[in-house]
């Protein structure tokens, strides 16, 4: 049975960044990149926390990850922008990409703004909730490595594709969404994999069509999407915006050819941003995101059902708790970093 143990998120942070700065990542861009994983795991959303710094070293080892990018931005209009990456770490990318967002939202009242030539930048939602945190509307959307297959297909054609949305508000926590177009995260099948645990039965087929709990098997295998036919179509419109759109298309890629596709045209990211103001009295906006709020936990409820949770609700109470106690990690992810940490003489 695998076991968990706690540990503080400033001590998590900084074993992070030393890993990075050790990897050659500028040590500003390596605290960021710690805090957006960090954070993750203070959600409570582990799948894209502290365990995707062993995809990133691994890619920044081998070149596919450029630690020092020249980001720039291209085919600008006041509303409008497309980063080119250079193959630079994604979060740093995704932040670029968002704060470009926010200042043209603030002065155009929305604005949409792609990137090409990045990498995996982490959940989704924390750049959704960059544009929340200054009273903006944040959407973000990234492309992934295919692991759906089309409703009545077999062959993963399609990234798990995140989408996230968060909207400013008078209430405590951050009203945000926050998930992948399939059934469960391919990090959280990881996971499961690293712990040695089933998945659940209805989530993942292996590559002959046929469900199953081996979370191994599903990793070579495709994830369902979520709704069936309404995910795929889910997945299919993010793979466009975020894909296609940006100039770095991931639709049909074998997985056997997505390293050299990364080194060419690497991942692919949405980014909007709109500022309720241009439609209303910021105010008076929240003011009736509050009563809808209220209204909702207020509502009847089923039997046995104790609260009525909102969006984000539950990854707030998580980092909450988190910064109180602890971030709980299993002690086969601490066992990782305290690897990563030794091969480059870190301190954990």
């Amino acid at each position: 049975m695998n076991k968990t143990s706690y540990v503080k998120a400033e001590d998590l942070t900084r074993v992070c960044k030393d890993i990075l700065v050790c990897a050659s990542v500028p040590s500003e861009d390596a605290q960021f990149v710690a805090e957006t994983l960090v954070e993750a795991d203070l959600r409570g959303i582990n799948s894209h926390g502290v365990l995707r710094l062993g995809r990133y070293i691994r890619e920044l080892d081998c070149g596919v990850t450029n630690p020092n990018p020249d980001i720039k931005l291209l085919n600008e209009s006041p509303a409008t922008g497309k980063i080119d990456g250079d193959g630079g770490l994604g979060p740093i990318v995704g932040k670029v990409a968002m704060e470009t967002c926010i200042q043209k939202a603030t002065e155009a009242g929305s604005a949409t703004v792609t990137a090409f030539r990045s990498r995996h930048f982490g959940a989704a939602g924390y750049y959704a909730r960059m544009a929340q945190e200054v009273d903006l509307i944040g959407i973000s959307m990234t492309v992934a490595s295919p692991r759906l297959a089309p409703t009545g297909g077999k062959i993963p054609l399609f990234g798990n594709n995140p989408i996230a949305l968060s909207v400013p508000g008078n209430q405590h926590f951050p009203l945000v969404i926050d998930f992948a177009s399939g059934k469960i995260a391919a990090g959280r099948l990881e996971l499961a994999a690293s712990k040695g645990e089933e998945i659940p039965d209805d989530v993942a087929r292996d590559l002959a069509g046929n469900k199953t709990t081996d979370p191994k098997i599903a990793l070579e295998g495709t994830i369902i999407p979520i709704a069936e036919h309404k995910g795929y179509a889910l997945t299919l419109f993010i793979e466009i915006l975020a894909g296609l759109l940006a100039g770095a298309p991931y639709f049909g890629i074998d997985r056997s050819g997505v390293d050299s596709h990364m080194r060419e045209r690497g991942i692919g990211h949405f980014f909007m941003a709109i500022d309720p103001c241009r439609f209303m009295p910021l105010p008076e906006f929240k003011a009736a995101i509050t009563s809808m709020i209220e209204t909702i936990k207020e509502s009847p409820r089923m039997p046995g059902t104790e609260e009525i949770l909102l969006p984000g609700e539950i990854e707030f109470r998580n980092r909450e708790s988190a910064l109180a106690s602890g971030i709980p990690l299993a002690d086969a992810t601490i066992k990782k970093i305290k690897s990563w940490a030794q091969d480059c003489g870190a301190q954990f």
